[in-house]
């Protein structure tokens, strides 16, 4: 069987869903965009999804106010972040040669006209810049930053998205920095975003205009809007639980149950109960339901509380909680 032949969920690579948090973090930035900000500052803990909302920004454009050219980089951290290092790194990541005895200044100027390449091909008005692991960064590296901004500035313009994790045990908004240089600061870090997990309840803003809580509307994402075979009619639930389909169960069918069994899990860790649930987890909860049980049990029906208790341990749900602690080994 050819890989695009199998099912999504068999896939190497599974299908990103759309989620609230990632709507949010569209309406936030084109929020930005709109107002004239330079940038958004995206914080969060680890695995709760940054990366992937941000990478639906890149891959879609019905949130864009003005038509854009988006690319996203991984920066490492050097042992010195010179200029030259900050530009080879993006240069390289958009497959660009580059000359160890290149001087700074032409890297720049590489970089610049890359990008603007790239937004002129796409017949784009601005581009967008999304950083992963911006809690890397000093000042050194947005001060690079600026410099392409200024560049950049003469012909377009950019905005930029720096993704940081607030639990990566950084100070402040940089690992050196408890405050940015006034001239940073306030170019790229009056305008932030505070990115969550699945909200177990409808934030009180949201109320008029959404239906159920996040992780409700994950749920019926696969019970309902992920389809296959393309055309089917045959939600990736029901392709997998046919039986149990048939007679009414869905993954959200069982919402008040899991929340139930994730509460107890927590409490027995010393954890309160659940406000929100990160996406790392909840999509290998999806997986290991839909196709480590459902597909695997044709008598299927619906799920037990030990079935839960299992999966929750099984996808590491603990171990990337906030407060976790562990347990003796």
């Amino acid at each position: 069987m050819a890989p695009s032949d199998a099912h999504p969920m068999l896939r190497y690579k599974r299908p990103l869903i759309f989620t609230r948090p990632g709507e949010r973090l569209a309406s936030a930035t084109r929020a930005g965009i709109e107002m004239g900000c330079d940038a958004l500052w995206i914080e969060g803990n680890g695995r709760v999804g940054k990366t992937f909302g941000a990478r639906q920004l890149v891959q879609t454009d019905l949130w864009r106010p003005f038509p854009m050219y988006m690319t996203e980089f991984t920066y490492s951290r050097p042992t010195k972040p010179t200029e030259s290092y900050f530009m080879t790194s993006l240069l390289t990541q958009m497959s660009q040669n580059v000359a160890a005895s290149t001087s700074s200044n032409m890297l720049l100027t590489r970089v610049v006209r890359t990008l603007n390449e790239q937004r002129v091909r796409r017949s784009a008005d601005m581009i967008g810049l999304v950083f992963n692991e911006a809690n890397r960064f000093t000042s050194e590296e947005y001060e690079h930053a600026m410099s392409i901004g200024n560049e950049l500035e003469k012909t377009t313009r950019v905005f930029y998205l720096f993704i940081n994790q607030s639990d990566a045990g950084q100070l402040g908004r940089g690992d050196t920095d408890a405050r940015p240089p006034r001239h940073i600061f306030g170019r790229y870090f009056i305008n932030s975003h505070h990115y969550t997990g699945l909200l177990w309840d409808i934030p009180a803003g949201d109320h008029p205009h959404q239906i159920a809580s996040d992780v409700a509307l994950a749920f019926m994402e696969y019970d309902k809007e992920l389809i296959w075979p393309e055309g089917s009619g045959i939600s990736y639930t029901q392709y997998f639980a046919p039986k149990a389909w048939a007679n009414g169960w869905r993954l959200g069918s069982q919402i008040d149950l899991i929340r139930r069994v994730t509460n107890e899990v927590r409490a027995e860790a010393g954890l309160g109960p659940a406000t929100s649930w990160p996406m790392l987890t909840f999509e290998k909860l999806v997986y290991t339901v839909l196709v480590r049980i459902a597909m695997e049990d044709e008598d299927f029906a619906g799920l037990s509380e030990a079935q839960i208790r299992e999966v929750l341990f099984r996808v590491g749900y603990l171990e990337i909680e906030p407060g976790y602690e562990g347990v003796p080994a």
